[in-house]
């Protein structure tokens, strides 16, 4: 509870893996939905933790049950998952391939994505290669005079 500064619309947190700082808007729509959970779904307790396991006695929710919500929701909306990644991880990579293809610099992907080294953040991006096409420039052709 403590990461969320709701007066300065910002999520701020030590990366789990890396122990980076990282600091995140806290959109409108987040936000909301984020208050809708708070009053409305969330256990009552004393936890610090947003987001509970109710069978785990208000304990951190493990990975393996993020894993199960995000790939019943992927279900639960026609998503078709039996040849493709569905669990949390895809979700960075569409995170990701969306700022590009919104034109989001490079660094500011690997900044929201909590990386250090730039070259974890390419292994993200999916690359439109048809719309590159589009901005290529023709090379210029030399004569040997």
């Amino acid at each position: 509870m403590t990461d969320v500064h709701w007066e300065r619309n910002t999520i701020e947190f030590n990366q789990f893996k890396t122990n980076v700082f990282n600091q995140l808007p806290l959109l409108e729509n987040i936000k909301y939905a984020m208050i809708d959970y708070l009053k409305n779904s969330r256990p009552n307790c004393n936890s610090n933790l947003i987001f509970i396991g109710v069978k785990n006695n208000y304990q951190m929710i493990a990975a393996a049950q993020v894993h199960s919500v995000v790939s019943k929701c992927f279900l639960k909306a026609g998503i078709d998952i039996s040849t493709r990644k569905h669990g949390p991880h895809s979700l960075r990579h569409s995170l990701a391939s969306n700022l590009l293809q919104n034109n989001t610099p490079i660094y500011v992907i690997k900044d929201v994505l909590g990386h250090t080294n730039l070259n974890s953040t390419r292994i993200y991006l999916n690359i439109d290669f048809s719309t590159l096409r589009m901005f290529a420039l023709e090379v210029p052709y030399e004569t040997n005079d």
